[in-house]
């Protein structure tokens, strides 16, 4: 009883001493969160933006909220300030409705708001350099989410590898082709960086092939409807497509629907984890049709909130965090596929059940 009376009086005294002088939180984990793969050598000083004790106001810049992925993606940052509710004294949400002067005003608007940190998934790899520039002359880090950016914009940067989606999802096609074949590719945005740079590791492996002929490549804005419009047309202008190779899963959707529709045989395809999609695969893989899904985690925008916390407590922290989720086959699809929640859910996420329920509407 003595030994266990002098712990709690170690632990008050310990206690007591860190809020006399005012000793910092702990730095926050950032190498075991979920789908963290690499996480860079190089680590950035953060003195020039350590703020005096938390909790923290963050500025928190998206780039739309026109589809689920993003409204996951938004959910996970929201939900991840609530988890860490003693650093974190208020998100202030922007979102830029697809337009970058939207963007650099939202970035602008938080500056003259002085928060302590701004965590921005960037609309464009160039256009933001310059607000992006002032806000950290201000103090304020800048951690960028998901699209790819150069570093030298931004204190630091977490997403997944886009080149490698392109490159391992090229390699399982032009596989299943077996090195030959007429394709047809759907990517994102024009211009935007996870659009081009998922088609350039992509087009990396098909120009190795000469036998495979891209017919078309066509942007369908990740969206079901657009690109079922899209491949509609091409349908109707080739009267053979023996694979497509789509830069997400949603776009992949609107394809088999439009194949379905002209009464075309289903090729292979690659996807993405959207659950429209996987159920799709999931009912139509006794038929023999064959795919490969990129799971792309929406919890960049909780990680990225972790690093812009620990620049703000004077933590060193990672230039660079990867987090990418498994690649999904014929054989673990099972395992992802929701065929409890709607279409617009996505796999790969750390969102709590109730949350993703609410967001979808599932009671």
């Amino acid at each position: 009883m003595r030994f266990k009376r002098l712990l709690v009086l170690v632990a008050v005294f310990v206690t007591f001493a860190a809020l006399l002088y005012g000793a910092k939180p702990p730095a926050l984990d950032i190498v075991n969160q979920p789908y963290v793969v690499a996480v860079s050598d190089e680590l950035v000083d953060t003195t020039q933006f350590a703020k005096s004790e938390p909790p923290y106001t963050i500025g928190f810049v998206t780039i739309f909220q026109a589809n689920s992925w993003a409204v996951q993606f938004t959910h996970e940052l929201l939900v991840e300030a609530e988890r860490l509710s003693d650093l974190v004294a208020r998100v202030i949400h922007l979102d830029a409705q697809g337009e970058i002067p939207k963007q650099i005003a939202a970035v602008e608007d938080l500056i003259a708001q002085k928060v302590d940190a701004i965590v921005i998934d960037p609309i464009s790899p160039t256009a933001l350099q310059g607000v992006l520039k002032r806000a950290q002359q201000a103090g304020i880090p800048v951690i960028a989410c998901s699209s790819q950016i150069p570093l030298d914009q931004v204190t630091a940067w977490v997403g997944r590898d886009d080149v490698d989606f392109g490159r391992k999802t090229a390699e399982w096609l032009v596989q299943k082709l077996n090195g030959k074949g007429k394709i047809i590719a759907l990517s994102g945005i024009a211009g935007n960086p996870v659009a081009e740079n998922r088609w350039k590791g992509a087009k990396e492996v098909f120009d190795k092939y000469p036998e495979i002929k891209i017919l078309a490549r066509e942007f369908a804005d990740w969206g079901y409807a657009q690109a079922k419009d899209v491949v509609s047309n091409l349908l109707a202008a080739y009267p053979e497509i023996d694979g497509v190779w789509s830069g997400g899963g949603a776009m992949t959707r609107g394809a088999i629907d439009a194949f379905i529709a002209a009464g075309r045989e289903l090729p292979p395809m690659v996807g993405e984890a959207n659950n429209g999609f996987m159920k799709q695969w999931y009912n139509l893989k006794p038929q023999g049709f064959e795919s490969i899904a990129f799971t792309n985690p929406t919890n960049h925008t909780a990680i990225g909130l972790r690093l812009a916390l620990n620049a703000l407590m004077g933590y060193p922290i990672p230039k660079t965090v990867t987090a990418v989720g498994p690649y999904i086959t014929n054989d673990t699809l099972e395992d992802y596929v929701r065929l409890d929640l709607p279409d617009e859910y996505w796999a790969g996420n750390n969102l709590p059940e109730e949350v993703i329920k609410e967001i979808f509407g599932v009671k």
